[in-house]
């Protein structure tokens, strides 16, 4: 959901012919070029090794996806040394991250101009997007302590995940147990702002026989004073954070598996308003200190099942996923959200080796049930429930060789609100040679609209709309990867390409000064480029770079709010040669950009947030080969920016801690 509406007049080559023109060349090619078996390095000029578990149901090499995706791994974090994720996330092209004032502040991301209702996020195959607050997960909610690998799988996953997918997935995954033993970790940090935080967790794997039992717990704790968000005010906005998670499996044979996982975390946050006083005063539709806070919890649990019988895989997961939000205003309950998600999927797999061909199939079946509450203590008859269900079921061919893969995926949905949807996707990569790989897909995404946009109430300000049809995504991505120079340089150009239809909009009515939600007519359009680059300049160091272009325009072909047109990152990256110490100078641009603007007295709802480059030093060395010390400085150049209208972002921030491995 948005501010604002619009449409792009421009015809789009269709994406489906250009995947599909590829997928049947391939077809009719299949074994004339099985045998041109070319390893194609990623973006960092190696030889791909690495396996991808998020775009298909069975992990794959790297080099076998024709899906656009991105990871985070242990080295990145351990060059950053950010238990910040968000901060992180944008590394990653074309992903818009947001944040409405300072630490614990609600922080959104957005792939390839989605709305960030339409990203789905998994944390070790639990969805956790807020049921009750309007779909989206708050990145601030998460500290990256104990998080092992980032992927990032952009554009419609539908077919595969469900709805909200339109933008695309990010998978989280948490530290596990891999060898029998005891493993420890301890990360401790303070800084600017008062800013304290601390983590530790523990690890065990003990054998039992032939089979194993592995248990993980993780937890952790921040406290910061914060800042003035607001620019006409001087109040620092404090915040602080505790999280748990912790699990219990027991392995036996080769692919058994039983586990449990629960998870929490509460966030205390205190903000600032955006002030819509009427009539017209001097701070109208600024952000002014006040004394609020919003706490907010989030649960998860978890069980997990995997088995295995006459050469068939079979995965059942059964989870529950609570969030409940409170605003208090000096010290007094205002309102209120509670959403809860429960889930039960059941998925059976089988892989099938012919020579060089690997066919690969996975059959689902899942159940959905959702609630929501909206809570107003104050006002009478103000509160309202409500609770849809949904039932899926899914199916998905992979057909690879040593060069070339082809994924088909399909899935139909039963939705108690809203008619019955069919959603397809299919992917496609080829090895080519001279260390070249064309990388290709198409896809239809599905966003229902949240309960909040339903059903949510603010009082004289926001109104629900129970009439609000789902909003319908097909898009397409063509994409040419690679190395050069001996493979010391690797690379890829993508290019992308997005239809939305039912977009929703919330629209404002100066006659009764509140808003509502409305699907609108005719097409949203985003398209644009992902270039990335890793290159290794000499055994000590390297460099990686990614640049976004994106033109992102509504039904009224207006620019779409918070979506930078131009943006990316360059990244430097020393490593000592005793590989003890390390540096890494980060420069992040984001252009300017378009946001909403609630002033009233003006016939203006749009205001130009200028464009900002911020630079970024970590240093890190190790004390011990699991002892490190590491210093981090954010925004050194001091620039003055916003992220969203009205909320002031935080300037030079310097931070060192301790991370310690046993």
């Amino acid at each position: 959901m948005k501010f604002s509406s619009t449409r792009f007049p421009r015809k789009v080559i269709p994406a489906f012919c250009a995947t599909l023109l590829s997928t049947l060349l391939a077809t009719q090619s299949f074994g004339a070029l099985a045998d041109a078996d070319n390893e194609v390095p990623n973006s960092n000029g190696a030889k791909i090794e690495e396996v991808l578990v998020l775009a298909n149901h069975l992990p794959t090499n790297a080099n076998n996806i024709g899906s656009s995706i991105s990871s985070i791994d242990t080295n990145d974090f351990a060059r950053q040394a950010n238990f910040d994720v968000s901060q992180l996330l944008r590394t990653i092209p074309n992903m818009s991250v947001n944040r409405a004032g300072p630490l614990g502040a609600l922080t959104q991301v957005r792939i390839r101009g989605a709305e960030a209702n339409h990203t789905l996020v998994l944390i070790d195959g639990v969805e956790v997007n807020d049921v009750g607050n309007g779909s989206e997960f708050n990145f601030a909610h998460l500290a990256g302590a104990d998080i092992s690998r980032i992927e990032v799988l952009r554009g419609p996953q539908s077919a595969r995940f469900g709805a909200d997918t339109i933008g695309g997935v990010i998978g989280i995954f948490t530290n596990q147990a891999a060898e029998p033993g005891v493993k420890t970790h301890v990360n401790l940090e303070s800084g600017s702002f008062k800013t304290h935080y601390g983590s530790a967790g523990v690890s065990v794997a003990q054998p039992h026989g032939d089979n194993l039992w592995t248990g993980q717990l993780n937890v952790s704790r921040m406290i910061s004073d914060g800042y003035s968000a607001s620019p006409l005010g001087n109040e620092n906005d404090g915040f602080e954070d505790s999280s748990a998670r912790g699990s219990l499996g027991y392995q036996w044979g080769d692919a058994s598996l039983v586990k449990v996982t629960l998870s929490q975390t509460e966030i205390d946050a205190q903000g600032d308003e955006q002030d819509f006083d009427f009539p017209s005063t001097a701070t109208q539709g600024l952000v002014i200190d006040a004394d609020q806070n919003n706490a907010s919890k989030q649960r998860f649990a978890n069980f997990l099942l995997k088995t295995e019988h006459f050469g068939w895989q079979q995965q059942l997961s059964i989870s529950e996923t609570k969030n409940r939000s409170r605003f208090f205003d000096t010290g007094t309950l205002v309102s209120g959200l509670n959403g809860e998600r429960s889930k039960v999927d059941l998925q059976t797999s089988k892989l099938v080796e012919v020579g060089d061909l690997t066919h690969s199939l996975l059959i689902g079946a899942q159940y959905e049930g959702r609630e929501f509450e909206n809570i107003y203590p104050s006002i009478s008859g103000a509160n309202y429930a409500a609770k849809d269900r949904q039932q899926s079921l899914i199916g998905e061919y992979v057909l690879q060789t040593p060069s070339r893969s082809i994924a088909l995926s399909v899935r139909a949905d039963d939705n108690q609100r809203f008619d019955n949807a069919t959603t397809a996707r299919v992917t496609f990569s080829q090895n080519l040679p001279q260390n070249l790989r064309l990388h290709s897909s198409w896809g239809q995404g599905i966003a229902n609209p949240t309960f909040f946009e339903l059903f949510g109430f603010t009082p004289n300000s926001f109104t629900g709309n129970p009439n609000l049809q789902p909003e319908e995504s097909t898009s397409w991505d063509l994409g040419l990867s690679g190395s050069l120079l001996s493979e010391r340089v690797g690379f890829d150009l993508t290019y992308f390409s997005a239809d939305l239809t039912n977009e929703i909009e919330t629209v404002f009515d100066m006659a009764t000064f509140t808003s509502s939600p409305a699907n609108q007519t005719g097409n949203s359009q985003r398209h644009g480029w992902e270039m990335s680059m890793d290159a290794a300049i000499n055994e000590q160091l390297s460099v990686t770079a990614h640049w976004n272009f994106l033109h992102s325009r509504d039904p009224d072909a207006r620019v779409e709010v918070r979506r930078p047109e131009k943006s990316g990152s360059v990244s430097l990256h020393y490593t000592s040669t005793n590989d003890q110490g390390r540096v890494s100078l980060q420069v992040l641009h984001n252009g300017r950009n378009q946001d909403s603007e609630f002033i009233f007295s003006t016939t203006q709802d749009r205001v130009t947030l200028a464009s900002y480059t911020l630079v970024n030093l970590t240093a890190s060395y190790d004390l011990k080969p699991n002892v490190t010390l590491y210093l981090r400085g954010e925004n050194l150049l001091d620039d003055d920016y916003q992220e969203v209208f009205g909320y002031q972002a935080p300037g030079v921030g310097v931070y060192a801690g301790l991370k310690a491995r046993f």
